[in-house]
């Protein structure tokens, strides 16, 4: 339980600024590895619906509040609550919404938010090659399959659903719908994926039973696209591609540390090399050592001169 305590924590710590969503505060001296203890949480249960219009809520603002919050979780932070059945979520006097058990949390890096995201705009486009072309740039399907094979089953998928209703499209069967067709493609597991199918499709079946005329994801797609935008612009994927450079020169001088110390361990192994070669890659290693500042600082002021212009 203390696992669990630390997700409540942080999740509590991602929405300390974000007063429609409250989880409540861990009591640390009373928690320990079968005790969990934290503030009351009050409120009405967010799929007693009749109790919730007694009570002067507009179950509309609740469930734009809860695709709100879901998309903060998922896009933002990367780290979600997967299990927001009506019993762990309650709605109080203010139309907060308050979460409780937090055994069950899924996390997506970076990398994995933003090919949902392309991925998810790609749909809504009707821009199916691209679909594929995702799913193969992000490793889920391999390079040898066809990609235009798998724009045709993904055309198979979304069509159907494109001239229904907002409210009658379901963006969590969709997902499923295409990783099942995605395992014909040799596609590997992905259980961070799995898991958030399973969280939006119980997220979208209490919104429609709130407010059945209204679809939670249109509800978020402002947000969804602002943030697109703001992570996947030319900007940011200069800002990533910066880090990721940075990251490399930072992990070169232990790189050659490990190559040099696994031919000394084939040299003792038996795979002889000559001393001059070994001497050679040490002389080498020591002559390039101090310039590795200058690099880093070479790299970091291209970065900023971009930057600028840009």
């Amino acid at each position: 339980l203390r696992f669990e305590a630390a997700a409540a924590d942080e999740l509590r710590a991602n929405f300390a600024d974000e007063a429609s969503f409250r989880v409540p505060t861990v009591d640390w001296t009373r928690t320990a590895r079968r005790v969990l203890t934290t503030d009351w949480v009050s409120g009405t249960r967010i799929n007693k619906r009749e109790a919730l219009i007694e009570a002067g809520h507009d179950l509309e603002a609740v469930v734009a509040n809860m695709a709100k919050v879901l998309f903060l979780q998922v896009f933002r932070d990367g780290f979600f609550h997967a299990d927001m059945h009506p019993g762990n979520l309650f709605i109080d006097v203010d139309g907060v919404v308050n979460a409780v058990d937090f055994g069950i949390m899924g996390r997506l890096d970076k990398k994995t938010r933003q090919y949902l995201a392309e991925m998810l705009l790609a749909f809504l486009t009707s821009d199916y090659l691209r679909v594929a072309k995702v799913h193969v740039k992000a490793g889920y399907v391999p390079s040898d399959q066809s990609v235009e094979a798998f724009a045709q089953a993904a055309r198979s998928i979304a069509e159907p659903i494109l001239g229904l209703a907002l409210n009658e499209i379901s963006l969590a069967r969709l997902l499923a719908q295409l990783f099942r067709i995605a395992k014909k493609f040799k596609m590997e597991t992905q259980p961070q994926l799995l898991l958030l199918q399973k969280t939006m499709l119980v997220a979208e079946g209490v919104g429609r039973q709130l407010y059945p005329g209204v679809n939670m994801w249109d509800l978020a797609r402002p947000l969804i696209e602002a943030w697109m935008v703001r992570e996947m612009g030319s900007e940011a994927r200069l800002q990533d591609a910066v880090s990721d450079m940075v990251y490399g020169i930072e992990r070169l001088p232990s790189m050659i540390a490990n190559m040099e110390n696994s031919f000394e361990t084939m040299r003792h192994s038996g795979l002889k090399l000559h001393p001059e070669t070994v001497s050679a890659m040490t002389q080498g290693r020591s002559a390039r050592a101090p310039r590795w500042p200058i690099w880093v600082a070479a790299a970091f002021s291209v970065a900023v001169i971009v930057v600028l212009i840009g």
